[in-house]
């Protein structure tokens, strides 16, 4: 678990709270851009209906995640009313986001069901009651946790879909994603990632493609492209950027980026930079 957790400092996520209280009717979440949603039933009864026809009848303090664009109506019976907590939650580069992109489409999970949770519950409902100094932020981290125990429930019930999180919950790809991720800058061939994981390099090749959908080559290039990127936007020149992901030089990182994004790293730092991108930015609510 902790080497799937070790994804989130490249492709983290930010949640932020936009409804706490007493809900009744109804509320559409139209799906249309790259943000999610994690709900809270603390009491009451809420029925989330999605655009297949689907529905989820929650009739006890459960948590449901929807960790991307999902389009679906949260329903309170008539003459009734529930307890709620809403968030918004944004996957940083959700498109090419190894953790949301592994994910069900939505995770529902009783509160019965989430060990380990009983405190960090009972801090969110006090902060919900409250309406102090700081009561926002605190509440957005703690959803923040919420969302990292979703993230643990769907790998231990076998809830993850093919890419880099079913690859670092293979026993034997475990250790070669690993090192690539800790060392990107390592000249690797398949035959050392091989080495790694203690398979031979055919075994190894086609087992990482099965799961993770991808050569080990074109993983580790966009590894490290998604490395560059961060590395620019940090404000790093792209003669640093090069050496600390593995191209040695200013020109071989540039040819490997336009290829990879049809302009040279420096195009693409000016377009984020004109259109305002802030990939780290907060959500706003919903």
């Amino acid at each position: 678990m902790d080497r799937l957790l070790s994804l989130l400092p490249h492709f983290g996520f930010e949640a932020s709270v936009f409804f706490r209280g007493h809900f009744c009717g109804e509320n559409l979440f139209r799906g249309d851009d790259e943000v999610g949603h994690l709900h809270l039933l603390r009491a009451g009864r809420v029925a989330m209906e999605h655009a297949d026809g689907s529905v989820l009848d929650l009739q006890e303090p459960s948590l449901v995640f929807y960790p991307g664009p999902y389009r679906h109506r949260l329903v309170v019976p008539s003459d009734s009313q529930a307890h709620l907590l809403c968030a918004s939650v944004r996957f940083r580069h959700f498109r090419r986001n190894p953790i949301a992109l592994a994910l069900p489409p939505v995770i529902r999970l009783p509160l019965q069901e989430a060990d380990g949770l009983d405190a960090v519950l009972a801090l969110l409902f006090t902060e919900a009651e409250r309406d102090e100094l700081g009561n926002r932020l605190i509440l957005n981290h703690l959803c923040d946790i919420l969302v990292v125990h979703l993230i643990r429930h769907a790998h231990r019930h076998g809830l993850i879909h093919a890419g880099a999180l079913a690859g670092l919950s293979d026993p034997q790809l475990a250790p070669a994603l690993a090192a690539l991720h800790d060392h990107p800058a390592r000249p690797w061939t398949v035959d050392e990632m091989a080495a790694e994981a203690h398979m031979s390099r055919t075994a190894f090749a086609n087992r990482f493609r099965q799961l993770i959908g991808a050569t080990p080559a074109e993983y580790l290039t966009a590894w490290r492209m998604e490395l560059a990127q961060g590395a620019l936007l940090e404000g790093k020149s792209v003669k640093e950027v090069a050496a600390a992901v593995g191209y040695g030089t200013q020109p071989a990182l540039t040819r490997a980026f336009a290829a990879r994004y049809g302009m040279s790293p420096t195009e693409w730092l000016r377009r984020q930079a004109g259109s305002g991108a802030d990939p780290g930015a907060a959500v706003p609510a919903t």
